[in-house]
């Protein structure tokens, strides 16, 4: 009977020590059963992570480093994966202590946790380190023929700010040729408009080149105008006048017309007739004549003309 007590009394303080080693997290801080997850380790990788450049800017200009690379993280599990969530960390490229020239890199990854481990992937970059210099340049700009419509020519194209700053490595600098906005609607111009154009500079053999351009986009406003031509006018008479009436003489207001339409019509058309048909008349007088144009040919200015008709008695 004793004996049976006493065993009861031991799993019972047996009972409470486990109890009071839970309830005080005793047990999970000594990780007895090995269950920690910190002790599980992990790899990731976190794409499009942006690179933080740390050179002077006002002394220097860099090319040849990525706007974004690749990092493994690896490590605690846990933690590797908070970090591919959070993003909780960057990626940095110090040129501070770099003289101009041509250099290869390590990145460095700052604010990890010390049980994960960053790769950047690749690890080095090659970076040029060139003297800083800023210059002003005129923009140009060109249409394309292509785009202006066939019954229409060019009057004019401005660019608005005519001029901008390129800054750019010494070296880079020295081999700009041209200055271009660079227009990218393809639409064809048959009135006046307004485009915005990125502005980009260029080598001798027209080679984009890498420099930093400011105002990086620019307003070209072009104009275009009707193709013309001005050519004489003859009149010819059509019908007959009154009974016992002659046409003694027909002058017209304007000897040439200015014709409106493509290159190749206008080139095609050397003169017009205008037909004044005086059928019927035993007057003199004024009477409005307009001109048939020919095909493919818009307009005419003036669209009428007048003709002065005299009619004499047999």
């Amino acid at each position: 009977m004793l004996e049976s007590k006493v065993g009861v009394r031991i799993v019972a303080l047996l009972l409470a020590i486990l109890m009071f080693f839970n309830a005080n997290n005793i047990l999970d801080e000594a990780n007895i059963f090995g269950d920690d997850e910190n002790t599980n380790e992990d790899a990731e990788f976190v794409e499009s992570v942006p690179v933080e450049l740390l050179y002077d800017e006002e002394e220097y200009y860099v090319s040849g480093v990525p706007q974004e690379v690749t990092v493994e993280l690896s490590g605690s599990s846990s933690n590797v994966k908070r970090l591919q969530a959070t993003r909780n960390f960057e990626v940095t490229l110090d040129l501070r202590n770099r003289e101009p020239g041509e250099h290869e890199v390590f990145f460095t990854v700052n604010g990890l946790p010390e049980n994960v481990n960053a790769t950047v992937q690749p690890e080095t970059t090659n970076v040029t380190i060139q003297n800083l210099v800023s210059q002003t340049f005129e923009v140009q700009a060109e249409v394309s023929d292509g785009r202006v419509g066939s019954s229409y020519q060019l009057d004019s194209v401005n660019v608005e700010p005519s001029t901008v700053t390129v800054s750019g490595g010494e070296s880079t600098m020295n081999r700009i040729q041209y200055v271009r906005a660079m227009m990218s609607d393809t639409s064809s111009i048959t009135e006046e408009r307004v485009e915005e154009a990125e502005v980009s500079a260029f080598d001798a053999q027209y080679n984009k080149l890498d420099v930093v351009i400011e105002p990086e986009t620019v307003r070209v406003e072009i104009e275009v105008e009707e193709l013309s031509k001005s050519v004489p006018v003859y009149q010819e008479t059509v019908g007959e006048p009154d009974s016992g009436h002659t046409v003694s003489d027909v002058e017209l207001n304007h000897d040439t017309i200015e014709i409106f339409g493509d290159k190749e019509t206008l080139d095609s058309i050397n003169s017009l007739t205008a037909e004044v048909d005086v059928e019927g008349m035993s007057s003199s007088g004024t009477k409005d004549v307009r001109i048939e144009l020919p095909e493919n040919v818009t307009k005419s200015e003036p669209a009428v003309l007048e003709a002065d008709v005299t009619i004499e008695n047999d």
